[in-house]
């Protein structure tokens, strides 16, 4: 938790909210368009009367520092330590949410509403997005994208590209918040190192890196391979080249052995958001993030 604890620093304000044994931080970030105050790096006992007032005390400072709603749980930035898993605990992705049944009991006893929601879930790599993806990818060829393959330290060592492309893609998106290219290197590299196998599919166009694909099998559970993060540059976002990618991944998922990919921590507010239907896709789990509106 300590080492998480440092991008607080890139936090406009930050405070420690303590209640008994139970404790939480309360984060400003004023570049965030709306929605600047935030909880985040939560930690409660099995006790709810403490965690009442571990609340109570960190709204009432919400509402000194000029801040109307609360939103959580966060940690500044949106890569670990927020959100919280609502369902099927024992379930576990990598990364994933560590909280308990109990913690999302209490929040919304305490009035706490779903802002955000996301889900991971197992998707079959046969579908009907298949055929359609391998075209746009044949498509891609022609127009002069190259596409490369990395694993391990290869996929380590693309920190800065991983940096560059997510920036571009991802900025002014739901709970964006900026971060150095120091912090990113330091994020990224401390929960990827923990995976055996890093594998990114990075498409270039030009010599330039347009997007990339990011998937592993599941250190907790071999059983599953979880495609994490695709992003494309915005200049590239709507000529398909993330379907190009989709396409790659499932051909290098099938030549693992795997029938199915679970897409983790999707975000069902993104425009780009899509189902399948039930007989492709199964085991959901979902998370959110709460937002309350404080009285006066």
């Amino acid at each position: 938790m300590n080492r998480q604890l440092k991008i607080l620093e890139s936090a406009d304000y930050s405070e420690r909210i303590e209640n008994g044994r139970s404790s939480c931080y309360i984060i400003v970030n004023n570049k965030l368009a709306e929605d600047k105050c935030m909880f985040g790096f939560v930690e409660l006992r099995e006790d709810f009367d403490e965690a009442r007032g571990l609340f109570e005390k960190a709204e009432r400072r919400a509402r000194e520092l000029g801040f109307s709603r609360l939103i959580g749980p966060m940690n500044y930035n949106t890569w670990m330590s927020y959100r919280w898993a609502l369902n099927d605990f024992d379930v576990k992705y990598y990364p994933d949410c560590e909280n308990k049944a109990y913690h999302v009991d209490f929040i919304r006893r305490l009035g706490y509403k779903e802002l955000y929601t996301y889900r991971s879930a197992h998707v079959k790599t046969d579908n009907k997005l298949f055929p359609t993806a391998e075209t746009i990818y044949r498509q891609k060829l022609d127009e002069g994208f190259t596409f490369k393959y990395f694993e391990g330290c290869e996929a380590y060592a693309l920190a800065d590209i991983i940096f560059d492309i997510s920036k571009d893609a991802f900025s002014g998106g739901y709970l964006y918040s900026e971060i150095s290219r120091e912090e990113f290197r330091e994020i990224y590299l401390s929960w990827t190192r923990l995976i055996p196998r890093l594998e990114m599919i990075v498409a270039f166009k030009d010599g330039v890196a347009a997007g990339f694909s990011m998937g592993y099998i599941n250190p907790q559970n071999p059983a599953d391979y979880i495609s994490k993060t695709t992003a494309v540059r915005r200049e590239f976002q709507h000529n398909k080249l993330y379907l190009a990618l989709v396409y790659l991944g499932y051909k290098h998922i099938i030549g693992l052995g795997y029938s199915d990919v679970v897409y983790h921590f999707e975000c069902e507010q993104r425009s780009t958001f899509r189902r399948f239907d039930s007989n492709t896709e199964s085991n959901e789990k979902r998370y959110a993030v709460f937002v309350k509106e404080l009285d006066a």
